[in-house]
């Protein structure tokens, strides 16, 4: 296991710098925010996309692990890097064998729940 490395009790350069332009930046939107957005979405709008995408990609949490997964092939991938496989050694042999795999842990898992349910009775 790996140290984990102590946090710095003063803020880096970098906190600072970003700091201090977060701040101005508020301050600069707080005064012209409303009409320099619909400037440029009026002058730029392929720029004004690109930047609300950004922005969307920043505040919409990234999922990771199993909450991630939109698809089998998703669920795949998921189960064998969470046993530390390569993301980049994948194969798609691979992952419908995980799938497989999960699917046989699934059902031992209703079968315990049926005999619990069973013997609750």
């Amino acid at each position: 296991m790996k140290a984990k490395k102590p946090k710095p009790t003063e803020p880096t350069a970098l906190d600072k710098l970003s700091a201090s332009f977060v701040k101005a930046f508020q301050n600069d939107f707080e005064n012209f925010g409303i009409e320099a957005i619909e400037k440029l979405r009026e002058q730029n709008p392929a720029k004004y996309a690109e930047i609300a995408s950004r922005l969307i990609a920043v505040v919409e949490p990234k999922l990771e692990g199993f909450e991630g997964c939109r698809s089998p092939r998703d669920l795949g991938i998921a189960l064998l890097k969470s046993v530390h496989i390569n993301e980049y050694e994948i194969t798609e042999d691979m992952i419908a064998e995980a799938l497989k795999c999960n699917d046989n842990f699934i059902d031992a898992l209703q079968a315990i729940r049926a005999a619990a349910e069973g013997a609750m009775q």
